[in-house]
């Protein structure tokens, strides 16, 4: 694939206000699919390929772009509040709110996952449940959720990366739910996942356990009530002594 070109200028569609060396600007993420630059309290994604090759890969085309800016009212996950044009008019990227890191009040350094409090992870998980179900009542699918997705900032948890994200057309609602209760509950039991291997020392057979447990809350109906009750009455640990309480039940 051809390396990315950086505009020299670009464009913002709202108010066609022009921002200038773009890759001057502080560089603070990349994927296979464009680089992020920061711009005040803006994160501005540069894509990678051309139209076709989007539409190909069912990345962020323009359309789908605006589409999700102007449709999709969401919390916890990241969407387009603008989009941006290269000095010849021709869509080349779009704006997000840029979530800076949360960081330790005694050291200054980054707040690692497990040190939030179960109420963080509670009330992240409900207003993420919230956001798939906007998502369904749009009929867009969830896709291409990993671990580069998850953003971690002072009230926690937020996914980032809606590119693969795809609109349904003449899909029963009824799909489109499944598929969504199917990510919301793997992007909840995959970060606990996560942390069961930041606290534990496991053994492959261990892990098989913990990756069974995603599969089946992925799939289960009563992840999220099932994980309220479990969090109820913890609210005020951190998560990191959850997750080691949690392991201990998976794999033994």
């Amino acid at each position: 694939m051809k390396k990315i070109i950086i505009p020299n200028k670009v464009v913002f569609l709202s108010d066609l206000r022009v921002l200038s060396s773009v890759s001057q600007l502080e560089k603070v993420g990349a994927g296979h699919d464009g680089i992020i630059f920061r711009y005040n309290d803006k994160a501005l994604k540069i894509l990678k390929y051309d139209i076709n090759l989007r539409k190909q890969k069912d990345l962020m085309t323009f359309d789908k772009n605006l589409y999700f800016q102007n449709e999709l009212k969401l919390k916890r996950i990241l969407n387009s509040k603008d989009i941006l044009l290269d000095f010849d008019g021709v869509y080349c990227g779009y704006v997000m709110e840029y979530l800076p890191k949360c960081q330790k009040e005694d050291t200054g350094g980054d707040k690692k996952p497990g040190e939030f409090l179960c109420g963080d992870l509670l009330t992240s998980s409900f207003e993420l449940m919230e956001d798939f179900n906007e998502l369904t009542k749009k009929q867009v699918v969830a896709k291409d959720i990993n671990r580069g997705s998850y953003l971690y900032t002072d009230d926690f948890l937020y996914l980032c990366d809606m590119d693969k994200y795809f609109r349904l057309d003449g899909s029963t609602t009824l799909s489109v739910s499944d598929a969504n209760i199917k990510m919301c509950n793997f992007v909840i039991s995959k970060f606990l996942y996560y942390e069961m291997q930041n606290v534990s020392v496991l053994d492959k057979t261990e892990c098989k356990h913990l990756n069974n447990w995603v599969k089946k809350s992925s799939n289960s109906r009563t992840f999220m009530k099932d994980l309220e009750q479990d969090l109820a009455n913890c609210a005020n640990e951190p998560i990191s002594e959850y997750a080691l309480s949690k392991v201990k039940k998976i794999v033994r």
